[in-house]
């Protein structure tokens, strides 16, 4: 998700609020192009789930600088073997 998409805190766990508030705020201060051009992917794990279409299985819900609220729905289902940028992002945090 996009750090300024309204769903962030409420799917956050009561563990992961104040980790997902903290990464929000230090986001909110660059701009859509500083994001988009950093070579270095940065995000935060909610401490939530959504459930995969398909196979049914959890899918963790990240926070990911690189995701923007003013493209799209400032959400995407990332899938490491077709973007750059979601692979970058998986690899970095270990996601498969």
């Amino acid at each position: 998700l996009a750090p300024e998409h309204p769903l962030v805190m409420s799917l956050c766990s009561d563990e992961q609020k104040e980790a997902v508030d903290k990464y929000v705020k230090a986001t909110s201060s660059r701009s859509d192009l500083d994001r988009t051009s950093s070579k270095e992917k940065t995000g935060v794990f909610t401490g939530g789930y959504a459930i995969h279409p398909i196979s049914g299985e959890r899918v963790p819900v990240w926070v990911g600088d690189y995701v923007l609220g003013s493209y799209g729905t400032g959400a995407v289902m990332a899938v490491p073997a077709h973007d750059a940028r979601d692979f970058e992002f998986a690899a970095k945090f270990g996601l498969d």
